[in-house]
């Protein structure tokens, strides 16, 4: 047992402990943060179909490349709005920037959702 192990097992509670060995097996080596869960392309499939109609529009064009004011200008809507739902996409699909919405789900196939 390493040193480390000795000071993790004083001050971390024995569940809480076997509960972050087992999240840590689920984890993907995440070169961000090392915390994300691993989601498989189904998963991501399942996250895209939760997005409504107006957030799957603007997921598509984010995709694409366009800025967010682009993005809104294309749609019709305020900046404040597309902003909002630019918001709860990234909040459903379980990223935190442009770049790793790009990177995650550009290949993911938009056939099986409801609103392609």
């Amino acid at each position: 047992m390493t040193l480390f192990d000795k000071f993790r097992k004083m001050l971390i509670p024995e569940e809480r402990r076997k509960k972050e060995e087992q999240d840590v097996g689920n984890q993907d080596a995440s070169p961000a943060d090392g915390k994300q869960l691993s989601v498989t392309q189904s998963g991501r499939q399942v996250r895209v179909a939760q997005l409504t109609p107006r957030e799957h529009e603007l997921y598509l064009l984010l995709l694409e490349g366009f800025t967010l004011r682009e993005s809104a200008e294309q749609l019709g809507i305020k900046y404040s709005t597309a902003n909002t739902h630019m918001t709860g996409i990234y909040r459903k699909l379980g990223v935190r920037s442009r770049a790793e919405l790009i990177i995650n789900y550009r290949d993911v196939d938009g056939e099986n959702t409801p609103f392609s």
